[in-house]
């Protein structure tokens, strides 16, 4: 993978070398003043050995659906939960792992869209690399966005959130529906990702657009969060070994990604 740093780290630790460093897709622009990642560009993890084998063939974290969780934590050396790293960081963490461990050859099945028959595809995993941001919001110097919008003609400047900020969203919402006050996820997304409109910080007022917000200003303010993200590309495209339809997506962690066959 050309933008991970994959060389081994032969300084004198308490894992005798057995780590590596990856980069981050997020260069560590995305995390806020007073995170462990903030301005920074790359980390070190642990090499997988039969101790991170047993995360992976454990019951109960495969039941409730934590077994990578679990593994980035474990293999991280820096002391952070998962849901802590964005979304494209734990990727980069993963493939980077899986990568030193078994090496880039990651086969896969997939369903043809054509004809609706299963074949085998090779992927190789260093032919994935980071995405580029886009240019619906410009970036800030103190790392936040700004987006202008159509309907109200304003200027809204606005965060990222963790993974588990946004679930913290989820929660929120639930309980509020419980007591009966009217709430959506979006609204409650909004309130916690918007610093400002036309440079007022003023909760008045950012409340007041939200209550207000037309729905091109919401899809706006929507598409340049998630475009101003960092990310992994790991698309594909192959032919179907029975139709020859042109498939493509993006890469699924099957099976073989942690235990391939040999």
């Amino acid at each position: 993978m050309k933008q991970f740093d994959m060389s081994d780290n032969h300084s004198s630790n308490q894992y005798r070398g057995m780590t590596h460093y990856v980069e981050l897709p997020s260069a560590g622009k995305h995390y806020p003043e007073g995170h462990p990642l903030h301005g920074v560009d790359k980390v070190e993890i642990k090499m997988l050995t039969t101790k991170e084998e047993d995360i992976l063939t454990n019951t109960s974290y495969i039941e409730n659906g934590v077994v990578i969780n679990k593994l980035i934590e474990e293999i991280l050396l820096i002391d952070l939960e998962s849901k802590d790293l964005h979304d494209a960081d734990q990727m980069a963490i993963l493939i980077a792992a899986r990568i030193e461990a078994y090496g880039q050859h990651y086969p896969i099945e997939i369903l043809c869209s054509n004809c609706g028959e299963y074949f085998s595809h090779d992927l190789d995993l260093t032919d994935f690399g980071f995405g580029e941001m886009g240019d619906i919001a410009e970036q800030t110097e103190v790392g936040t966005y700004v987006v202008f919008l159509p309907k109200s003609e304003k200027t809204v400047e606005f965060k990222h959130l963790l993974p588990k900020d946004v679930a913290t969203i989820e929660k929120t919402v639930d309980k509020m529906k419980k007591l009966n006050i009217k709430t959506n996820f979006n609204t409650e997304f909004y309130r916690r990702i918007i610093l400002s409109v036309d440079g007022d910080a003023n909760k008045g007022v950012i409340t007041e657009l939200i209550d207000n917000l037309r729905i091109m200003d919401s899809r706006k303010i929507f598409a340049a969060y998630t475009d101003s993200l960092p990310s992994m590309d790991t698309s594909y495209k192959c032919d179907c070994s029975h139709c020859g339809h042109a498939n493509e997506g993006g890469m699924p962690v099957q099976a073989s990604f942690f235990f391939p066959k040999f």
